[in-house]
């Protein structure tokens, strides 16, 4: 019997890769994103979602923790809305 524990892991693909293959069309506005928040906040804040959708004028961003979605919420909610060109953002963790 195998017991490792790596042995059905999936390694975590970072939101900007997985969005150019599922949303091409919301990699304008991410790049927009990544240069308004620079580097390190963009790969700590936003490359490690889960999802992002865009619909109509809603913005859905799922986080794995919950500093993440109060950070996001807290500093950079009106970029986020100035960048995806929406009225509404929900940042929910899971």
């Amino acid at each position: 019997m195998n017991n490792d524990p790596t042995r059905y892991a999936v390694a975590f693909t970072p939101l900007s890769e997985r969005l150019a293959a599922d949303s091409p069309q919301l990699t304008e506005a991410l790049a927009a994103l990544r240069q308004a928040m620079g580097d390190a906040d963009f790969n700590q804040y936003i490359e490690t979602l889960n999802s992002l959708r865009k619909v109509d004028d809603q913005l859905l961003l799922i986080t794995r923790k919950e500093m993440n979605r109060s950070i996001l919420m807290g500093r950079f909610l009106p970029l986020l809305k100035q960048v995806f060109g929406v009225a509404y953002v929900r940042i929910i963790n899971q």
